[in-house]
């Protein structure tokens, strides 16, 4: 099994030093109190309405988790107290662009693509290659972290969200041989569910293991609702280009996605339940480790496994019981020919696949090769499972799909 916690770099190992000496002179800094919060961010933009008060138990329950579950370093509770604290702005901000900006909100979305299925499966690398086509929109990580634009005066976003990840990338460990993040890169919109505070982004930045139970159960409508409405700012910067999206944190939500935007053209890609839930554990397990003293690697590794079963029985039973129809693709296939996958989905659709589209996507395709940034070794033992134990849970799914037990 692989250690309880792994070496972060000098400048991180060094504020940890520096915050554990002056513990009691830096509690202000690290305190994570949820009426604090909402205050503090109110006061710095000087706005108060936070809109439907539902993201509350959200917030609360994550803090509640970050603060019972999680062996937080000092660097990893400031990390967490500046992600939500993020979170509390792009709500506020949210909440005051739809009352300057209601026109924006009663437009109606070009149907996007929804590249969604278990993650570790190609949805990356496949919604990246279709953002290629510049009658797409993909949507840049910088303004996922920052997505309302201001009504009035400069837009900086852009700019604060590189600061924010050249720091990022001193202070962590890096996995670039798992999932390339960078700021100006095409990235999953979960990102825009932050602040919501019902997301499965979240769970990404610690081990709220409480928190992660909770996103499992709880109703979706509310949150998916506001995602929509997020989404139809993003179609207002570019009214004719057709939003295309990412996020396997979809998989298990196809009854509120269709409730809410029914012409939605859904992508669900495939691949073995043992390689995905190894592979997402080792990134989830690097991530962790960024910001915790020690970490339960076995049930780190269990909650991952727990939230992949139940969003793959809630996608199962929607395709079952409510009829949803999904264009379905196979991992090994889009490894295999990528262009005859992109191909197939275009003539399902009735989009046209022109010269100038095959040539971008053929030239993206070839500059992004497998492994490009380093080969990604996992197995079940590393997080103290078989692979047995992981296929007996995924039976039904890899029975429809074709996955046979290892």
């Amino acid at each position: 099994m692989l250690p309880n916690h792994q070496a972060v770099p000098g400048l991180a190992r060094l504020i940890n030093i520096i915050g554990d000496r002056f513990a009691g002179k830096s509690e202000s800094l690290i305190r994570i109190y949820a009426p604090e919060l909402l205050e503090i961010v109110s006061r710095r933009l000087s706005l108060k309405d936070y809109g439907d008060p539902y993201f509350r138990e959200g917030l609360n329950r994550f803090i509640d988790s970050l603060n019972h579950d999680a062996d937080l370093t000092f660097l990893g509770r400031i990390l967490q107290r500046g992600a939500i604290e993020r979170s509390l702005e792009n709500r506020l901000k949210f909440i005051d662009y739809q009352k300057k900006r209601p026109d924006v909100l009663t437009q109606a979305l070009i149907p996007p693509i929804i590249v969604m299925g278990l993650p570790r499966s190609g949805t990356t690398f496949f919604h990246r290659l279709l953002a290629q086509d510049g009658r797409n929109r993909g949507l840049y990580f910088w303004e996922l972290t920052h997505p309302i634009p201001p009504t009035e005066g400069g837009d900086y976003r852009k700019l604060a969200a590189k600061i924010e990840y050249n720091l990022f990338r001193r202070l962590t460990k890096h996995f670039d041989h798992i999932h390339v993040i960078r700021d100006t890169e095409y990235e999953e919109c979960i990102f825009l569910m932050t602040l919501t505070f019902q997301s499965g982004a979240f769970w990404m930045l610690a081990p709220v293991y409480s928190y992660a139970r909770w996103c499992m159960d709880s109703d979706r409508l509310k949150s998916y609702g506001e995602y929509v409405q997020l989404l139809k700012i993003f179609q207002a910067q570019a009214p004719d280009r057709r939003l295309v999206l990412k996020a396997p944190a979809h998989t298990g939500s196809l009854n509120e996605i269709l409730r809410l935007m029914p012409n939605a053209i859904l992508v669900q890609t495939h691949r073995h339940p043992v390689d995905v839930c190894n592979s997402v554990n080792s990134l989830v397990y690097f991530a962790h480790c960024n910001v915790v003293k020690h970490l339960d690697v076995r049930k780190m590794a269990e909650t991952d496994v727990d939230m992949l079963d139940v969003e793959l029985r809630r996608n199962l039973f929607s395709r079952k019981y409510n009829g949803v129809k999904i264009h379905d693709i196979l991992y090994e296939e889009l490894l295999a020919d990528p262009m005859r996958v992109v191909k197939s989905l275009y003539d399902r659709h009735g989009i046209e696949f022109s010269p100038s589209v095959e040539s971008r996507m053929k030239a993206f395709i070839d500059g992004n090769p497998q492994h490009k940034h380093g080969k990604h070794q996992y197995s079940s033992a590393d997080f103290g499972m078989t692979d047995a134990q992981i296929t007996d849970r995924f039976e039904e799914y890899m029975n429809l799909f074709g996955y046979r037990p290892r």
